[in-house]
């Protein structure tokens, strides 16, 4: 509830230590938080300024200054890339996002973790832009891809059946849960194999007997692996649950933070 100028005659406070009886301001009760969905599908008056305002509050743009010096700047959660200096191609590439809660009182997703995501999205390129590695994309269809590092739960009932409908009063058990309590980091691990570096050397020559042949590439290319810790609201699931599969309805997706790293890729070892 930051401070916000008014002109209502309730303004000013003396209890609250950082405020004055004649400050001209008040709390504002508009109450910035995680939902991106609902006020652009209800449509309430202003909603345009609460998306936006969410938006910004997630991704740690919404300045709050009377405690600003109580947290680091940034995100409500942050994201940081941890990448080897150099990779050989052809070997493994193992690769780190850090994942930290700094501006969320409680866990993280909050509230119903059965409908809740929040998710890492990595994609790695090669030197022509070529995709060499991507996980946590989104299909066309408003799915997160299968394998995805996923901070959500998954409730059970009594039969072992997912609770994908938020039925929580058939609830007995949880078979995976992964959240971040205040404070606390988490660590998402992708692997990759560093490619063969060769590139196409023109048309081929007849004089050589063969149709195409390739040179291998400059001995020293990179890798481009740009890191995203997404959010939405609401599981598809349960949007195509709500509206029967035809509605087309998904939920807004926000990239709360984003790390890059350039890999160089060297054709030496040591």
């Amino acid at each position: 509830m930051p401070l916000v100028n008014s002109t209502d005659p309730a303004v000013g406070d003396i209890a609250d230590y950082n405020r004055s009886a004649s400050d001209g301001k008040h709390r504002s009760h508009r109450f910035i938080a995680a939902n991106q969905m609902m006020p652009e599908i209800l449509k309430l008056p202003g909603w345009e300024e609460q998306v936006e305002l969410t938006e910004k509050w997630l991704k740690g743009e919404f300045p709050i200054p009377e405690i600003a010096d109580k947290w680091v700047d940034g995100p409500a959660v942050s994201l940081e890339l941890v990448a080897p200096e150099k990779v050989i191609p052809g070997e493994e590439v193992l690769i780190k996002a850090i994942i930290t809660s700094n501006k969320v009182g409680h866990d993280f997703p909050s509230g119903p973790l059965d409908i809740i995501q929040s998710w890492v999205e990595v994609v790695v390129t090669d030197s022509t832009g070529k995709l060499v590695f991507k996980t946590g994309a989104v299909n066309e269809d408003g799915f997160i891809q299968p394998g995805s590092f996923i901070l959500k739960a998954e409730p059970v009932d009594q039969y072992g059946n997912l609770i994908d409908r938020h039925n929580l009063w058939e609830m007995v058990g949880v078979r995976h849960r992964r959240a971040l309590f205040p404070g606390f980091a988490d660590v998402a691990e992708f692997r990759f194999y560093c490619p063969e570096l060769y590139k196409e050397s023109g048309p081929p020559d007849p004089d050589l007997g063969s149709a195409e042949f390739r040179v291998q590439a400059p001995e020293t290319e990179t890798l481009t692996v740009v890191a995203r810790l997404k959010y939405r609201k609401i599981d598809q699931s349960l949007l195509n649950f709500i509206g029967g599969g035809s509605s087309r309805l998904t939920s807004p997706i926000t990239v709360m933070s984003e790390d890059r790293r350039v890999i160089p890729v060297s054709q030496k070892r040591g």
